[in-house]
């Protein structure tokens, strides 16, 4: 994906916003920010509008939205940011993620630890003159097509090139990452969970330090930080699923909104922890994951 043009048009204004970092290829993965730009006086007006422009090599298609954003609750994340940081205010984020197919989402970065989606939108397809949108001098169109048909070798592994070839462009699959399940994470008999931290499918994060992080409606974790005490000793856990498992795992055990259990069987080496999926009827043993310290 690439950002042709792009702003967060301050709220009352009609124009005037802060641009969005655009040129790169977008590689970093969904939620994960990677092009940041720091400019302009410290304190900015937030926004309340979207503008953006952006490519889908896979598709090779241009899309373009114009949305309105839900002001009052940018400004309830930022003053929880500022609340969070007591006399130290943050450097607040807001992060836009672009998707095949037009999706467009956008996140608040509260802290490190937290970011929460704040809207989540479709964009058009445009038709766009290649030539003038990568500003660059294009002699024809058989040059247009050789450049973009280069892009996505350059950031896809030889396996990922073969899937996309063989299963075509997963649509869809954006939305799909922001349905919620009932759900909380535990440990098997003997570890207390002292510890945890959240990073989910749909791009959020979150954290709870609570010795029980209970029950809650979440969306499907993508990664779990847990921290639990072996040996009289605190060990910490960062347990990376494969998406595609836990996501139908998920789906399977999630029949009649009955609360799902994710459960961890901590052990030494790390790379030796069991996890599986649980609910009152079925059981699941995930096997597609790694764990790390």
């Amino acid at each position: 994906m690439k950002i042709i043009q792009g702003e967060f048009i301050y709220k009352g204004e009609t124009e005037r916003g802060l641009y969005i970092p655009s040129g790169g290829t977008l590689i970093a993965g969904w939620g994960r920010p990677i092009s940041s730009h720091v400019t302009g006086e410290k304190y900015k007006p937030l926004p309340d509008k979207l503008d953006i422009t952006f490519f889908s090599n896979a598709e090779n298609q241009f899309y373009h939205g114009k949305f309105e954003l839900p002001y009052d609750k940018i400004l309830a994340l930022f003053k929880k940011g500022v609340q969070m940081s007591g006399e130290h205010p943050p450097f607040g984020r807001i992060m836009v993620g672009i998707a095949p197919g037009g999706v467009v989402v956008v996140w608040v970065i509260i802290t490190a630890e937290m970011y929460v989606e704040v809207f989540f939108g479709q964009a058009e397809k445009v038709d766009l003159n290649p030539s003038a949108a990568f500003a660059l001098p294009f002699k024809d169109k058989a040059q247009e097509q050789w450049y973009i048909d280069k892009q996505l070798p350059n950031v896809l592994s030889p396996e990922e090139m073969d899937d996309l070839k063989t299963n075509g462009i997963p649509f869809g699959l954006w939305a799909r990452y922001r349905n919620h399940y009932t759900w909380e994470p535990v440990l098997t008999e003997g570890f207390s969970l002292t510890y945890v931290d959240f990073d989910y499918l749909n791009g959020e994060r979150d954290s709870d330090n609570d010795e029980n992080s209970g029950m809650a409606v979440r969306p499907v974790p993508k990664e779990v930080a847990i921290k639990t005490v072996i040996n009289n000793q605190e060990r910490i856990f960062i347990i990376t699923f494969d998406e595609f498992e836990i996501q139908d795992a998920f789906e399977k055990l999630a029949i009649d909104n009955r609360p799902i259990y994710l459960e961890f069987e901590p052990r030494l080496p790390r790379d030796t922890l069991k996890a599986r999926l649980y609910n009152d009827k079925q059981s699941i043993e995930l096997k597609k994951y790694t764990s790390k310290k």
